[in-house]
């Protein structure tokens, strides 16, 4: 994905109307091979403050969005995987927040209309090299029309089965 496309998208998010309830928004964008980390420093969105996470300014940074600045809409940029629940010190902010990524993972998994939760993209990121076929990325949307067919992970495994045998349901 290219960085116009991430800003158009980030620019669109952010202009959204907010939820009930909710005074500003916070995205983090998760990027857990770092691929965009130079880009998003120049980066700039209008109404919008950045924070990019370097794993020694976690501490800060949960200061600066629970207590120095309550009103603002961020962006976070979180590059890698934190480390571990109890030592990730924005857990209770990002369990609010929305969550964003631009990676070809979660791209294939927004194609197919499969949930968004870390089980599914460990499942489409052992399929990689199947997904990285055209056709069969094709045929395995077909599948799963509006995301009504295939809801869990064995579905999902099911789907793939069906694309290598050449059926077209599950």
């Amino acid at each position: 994905m290219d960085i116009d496309r991430i800003l158009e998208e980030l620019n669109q998010r952010f202009q959204a109307p907010l939820p009930d309830f909710y005074r500003r928004r916070i995205v983090f964008w998760y990027d857990e091979e770092g691929e965009f980390r130079e880009q998003v420093e120049s980066m700039e969105i209008p109404g919008v403050k950045i924070l990019v996470l370097s794993g020694n300014n976690n501490f800060q940074a949960k200061r600066i969005l629970c207590q120095e600045d309550k009103e603002s809409d961020f962006l976070v940029y979180r590059p890698g995987v934190p480390k571990s629940l109890e030592e990730d010190w924005l857990l209770n902010v990002e369990l609010y927040s929305e969550e964003f990524r631009a990676d070809l993972i979660s791209i294939w998994m927004s194609e197919f209309n499969l949930p968004a939760t870390e089980d599914f993209r460990r499942v489409v990121k052992d399929y990689r090299k199947f997904f990285g076929a055209k056709v069969r990325r094709g045929a395995f949307g077909k599948l799963n029309p509006g995301g009504k067919e295939i809801r869990t992970l064995a579905q999902c495994h099911l789907g793939v089965l069906a694309v290598i045998t050449g059926r077209d349901h599950l």
